[in-house]
């Protein structure tokens, strides 16, 4: 008798997961290379691919941050909660917008971000984008002016006790060769996060790790 596969992350789920692109990469890039939206796709989550403003086929957002974090929590509402997993730029992107507005989300999966983000900010003015990242973005199709105009519209990120405003289960994983690391300070200052830890994995290779697929997966099976 034939019988369908056991998933190794059973129960499947209904909820939507949205996935948040890094900085000059895109959905196919970030996700779709490195086996992402399948790997959801065959464990019964429904992807949503969400671009970063400026990035693929994404308007810029002339509003800077801001209004990149609104179109993130516009695209949550519409099929609240969701769950939603961001990488680098797009993780920050979504801790933003679980500040904002927490109700939109059921669980939360920040990769490759840490205290860093507070303790190394970026100059807007004197910005330059890193060789690799503009090595993503030609690789992406993506337009560097475009992809500039986003970074210069960062605004500060918010105090670390404006983490509490974050009320939903949260999965921080970040490697321990990441150079926005540690991240055992914004860990804490989310009222329901776990941290874990790749060892000898870097910034860009986080999300191809297989330890930090295992880790999602089972966090938005649980």
């Amino acid at each position: 008798m034939h019988t369908a596969p056991i998933s190794l992350y059973a129960p499947r789920m209904s909820v939507p997961v949205m996935l948040v692109h890094g900085l000059g990469s895109s959905f196919a890039h970030n996700w779709g290379v490195s086996g992402w939206d399948d790997i959801l796709a065959s464990e019964g989550f429904s992807v949503i691919p969400h671009e970063l403003p400026g990035h693929g086929s994404a308007p810029e957002a002339p509003g800077g941050e801001n209004e990149a974090v609104q179109r993130l929590i516009d695209a949550a509402s519409e099929l609240a909660p969701v769950d939603a997993i961001g990488f680098s730029a797009g993780a920050r992107l979504v801790l933003r917008a679980a500040i904002a507005k927490p109700s939109a989300f059921r669980k939360v999966v920040l990769l490759g971000i840490g205290d860093g983000m507070w303790t190394h900010r970026v100059n807007p003015d004197g910005f330059e984008l890193a060789d690799l990242v503009v090595q993503l973005l030609e690789t992406a199709g993506n337009d560097r002016a475009s992809v500039e105009r986003y970074v210069k519209g960062f605004t500060e990120m918010p105090p670390l006790t404006e983490l509490s405003k974050v009320t939903v289960p949260v999965l921080v994983v970040i490697g321990d060769r990441d150079m926005v690391g540690p991240a055992d300070a914004m860990t804490a200052a989310l009222p329901e996060a776990r941290l874990v830890v790749l060892k000898g994995v870097d910034h860009y290779a986080t999300t191809s790790n297989f330890k930090c697929q295992d880790e999602v997966l089972r966090f938005l099976s649980e």
